[in-house]
């Protein structure tokens, strides 16, 4: 029983490892940019003006259930303010992505009856931030 148990999971593991993604090109890296950032500035945006009502709505109110809702909008907006932090820097991080990969053409020259003839080479440019 014991072999079959540590085969099967084996056989998972194994199975899981051929299921990899593919490397990412620059599109797909800056539309995932793009994404994250749209959703970075929704959660900014939607969580001040959350906490802005909630601070109206607490600093007017005058019996215990408006104080309550008043409080608590301002603790969501203060929570969705923070939760865009995370998007806005894995936005960065992919546009960095994005930046470094680059396919483009380049000249090159080949000897071609006694003369040298320039030709476009399609050319894979990666670029190492320091």
């Amino acid at each position: 029983m014991k072999t079959i148990s540590i085969f099967l999971i084996i056989s998972f593991v194994a199975a899981q490892s051929f299921g990899q993604n593919p490397s990412l090109s620059k599109e797909d890296y800056l539309q995932k940019s793009k994404s994250q950032k749209n959703t970075g500035w929704v959660l900014l945006a939607g969580g001040t003006t959350l906490a802005v009502v909630g601070a109206i709505i607490f600093d007017k109110s005058d019996d215990w259930s408006s104080v309550d809702t008043g409080g608590f909008m301002m603790l969501g907006g203060a929570a969705a303010g923070i939760a865009s932090i995370p998007f806005f820097i894995s936005s960065a991080k992919n546009a960095r992505k994005a930046a470094t990969i680059s396919f483009n053409y380049q000249k090159m020259y080949f000897p071609q009856q006694h003369i040298f003839v320039s030709k476009p080479q399609p050319a894979i440019t990666v670029r190492i931030p320091l």
